[in-house]
C-alpha cells in the first residue's frame, strides 16, 4: 500500500526510515505544507506533526483524500476527533502513538520491539497493525488519548530521563567522565526495561529496598546529604513508590516500616 507520512520531525522521520528500511510499503514524507496533489494515491495518511498542527493540516488536506483513505495521527494527548474534517470526506481515522521516546532527529530509536497504542475505526485499527508489523513493532488497542495514559508514558519517559540526568551527574561528582557516566546509567536503564519486559511488575524490582536492607537505605542518604539536599530530595520523594513496589513484590511489613522510619530521619 501507499503511505503518505506529513512531518519530517523526530517521530515522521522513524517512521519513514523504519517502512523504508522494511520495503513492504511505498512510503514518502513530506513536510507539514505537502504537495496535497501527491495525497491522491495515499492509501494511508500518517500526520506526524504537532499536536496543535492536527486539526488544522487535516483540514488542509481532507479535500484531497480519495474515498476510504485511511488517516491516522501520532500524538498521544489528542483523540480521534482532531480528524473529525477527515472522517467528514470519507475517511476511515484513528491514532496510532508509539510508545517510544524520541529525543532527536540524529539519533533516532529504533522501532523494533515496540509498541504502538492505536485506536480508532476497524479499518485505522487494521492499516495501524500493518504499519507496526513493517516496522517491527507490536500493536496493542487502548484509548491513547486518555491523560491517564499519556501521565503513564510520560511518568517513565520523562521520569527516567530526568532520574538519569541526576544520576550522572552524581557520578560526575565522584570523578567519571560526563560520557562514561550516560553510558553506565543508559545501560543500567536499558537493563531495568528488559526486565520489566522479562519478569514484570512488581518482580522486576531490585536493589536494597526490595531486600528490605534498611542499614544501605540509611547509608544513601547520609551520603546524598553531604553531596546536597537536591539529590537526597530527589531519592526520598520516589522512596514510598519503591517501598510500595517493594511489599507488592513480598518485602514484610515490619522491613519496609524500618525502611520508612529510617526516611523519615532528617
Amino acid at each position: 500500500m501507499n503511505v503518505a507520512i506529513l512531518g519530517r520531525g523526530r517521530v515522521g522521520s522513524s517512521l519513514y526510515r523504519s517502512l523504508e528500511h522494511d520495503g513492504t510499503h511505498e512510503v514518502t514524507a513530506m513536510g507539514r505544507k505537502p504537495n496535497l496533489s501527491a495525497l491522491n494515491d495515499a492509501n494511508v495518511v500518517i500526520l506526524a506533526v504537532s499536536d496543535d498542527a492536527i486539526e488544522s493540516i487535516a483540514a488542509r488536506i481532507a479535500t484531497e483524500l480519495k474515498p476510504g483513505t485511511t488517516v491516522l495521527h501520532c500524538a498521544g494527548a489528542r483523540d480521534v476527533d482532531e480528524l473529525d474534517a477527515c472522517a467528514a470526506r470519507g475517511a476511515h481515522v484513528g491514532v496510532m502513538h508509539p510508545l517510544v521516546s524520541f529525543p532527536s532527529k540524529r539519533r533516532q530509536p529504533s522501532l523494533e520491539g515496540k509498541t504502538f497504542v492505536v485506536h480508532g475505526s476497524p479499518r485505522a485499527i487494521a492499516m495501524s497493525r500493518r504499519i507496526g508489523k513493517a516496522c517491527g513493532a507490536r500493536v496493542i488497542t487502548a484509548q491513547a488519548a486518555n491523560p491517564v495514559y499519556h501521565a503513564a508514558a510520560a511518568l517513565v519517559a520523562n521520569g527516567a530521563a530526568a532520574l538519569a540526568f541526576v544520576a550522572v551527574r552524581l557520578l560526575e561528582g565522584l570523578g567519571v567522565a560526563r560520557r562514561d557516566a550516560e553510558r553506565s546509567i543508559g545501560g543500567l536503564l536499558e537493563s531495568v526495561g528488559e526486565n520489566v519486559q522479562s519478569v514484570g511488575v512488581p518482580d522486576a524490582l531490585t536493589g536494597p529496598v526490595a531486600r528490605g536492607d534498611s542499614s544501605t537505605v540509611d547509608r544513601h542518604r547520609r551520603a546524598l546529604r553531604r553531596v546536597g539536599r537536591g539529590a537526597l530530595s530527589t531519592y526520598d520523594a520516589l522512596l514510598p513508590v519503591v517501598l510500595q513496589n517493594a511489599e507488592a513484590a513480598g518485602l514484610s511489613r515490619r522491613r519496609a516500616d524500618e525502611i520508612r522510619r529510617i526516611a523519615k530521619r532528617r
